[in-house]
């Protein structure tokens, strides 16, 4: 059953599978906030995530079962990506020995925006593509402090 939350100009719809998330959609809000019936914590969470806070959303397992073995390395090695700092598509493609385009191809799979923070992800001369919309990546980034920020150096996440 999915689950939506509206704050500010985003709405997050969450689809959950035995407590794993199967996948969180993002869309531009028509109203304030509104919480389902049967809130969970990752709601809460991703409340205090869209007011600013640093929110740990690693305890939050993802279901990534129907991606590639590439996509899902790709998408774990974004999870990896610290609160405020992002990285280039290719300095993400030179960690991970591939092409920029195939990382951005990865991305796009990302069943659960905000918990595997694909906005963190951005190009070399701009903000590069969202799933969602680059307005709402943009939105994501301004959340975290980060939309003028420099690519922060891919040595700083951990295998």
């Amino acid at each position: 059953m999915p689950h939506t939350l509206s704050r500010d100009n985003l709405t997050v719809t969450i689809t959950l599978y035995h407590n794993t998330i199967r996948k969180i959609t993002l869309s531009k809000a028509r109203h304030g906030l509104k919480k389902a019936e049967n809130t969970i914590d990752l709601f809460d969470d991703i409340s205090a995530y869209l007011d600013g806070e640093r929110v740990d959303f690693s305890r939050y397992s993802v279901d990534l079962e129907n991606l590639t073995d590439f996509q899902q390395m790709v998408l774990n090695k974004v999870r990896q990506i610290p609160y405020g700092v992002t990285v280039t598509y290719g300095m993400l493609a030179k960690d991970l020995q591939t092409s920029p385009r195939a990382i951005g191809g990865a991305l796009s799979k990302n069943p659960a925006p905000i918990v595997i923070p694909c906005h963190r992800v951005i190009g070399k001369h701009g903000l590069g593509g969202f799933a969602w919309g680059v307005t709402i990546k943009k939105h994501l980034l301004e959340v975290e402090g980060s939309i003028d920020s420099q690519p922060d150096v891919l040595s700083r996440l951990d295998d």
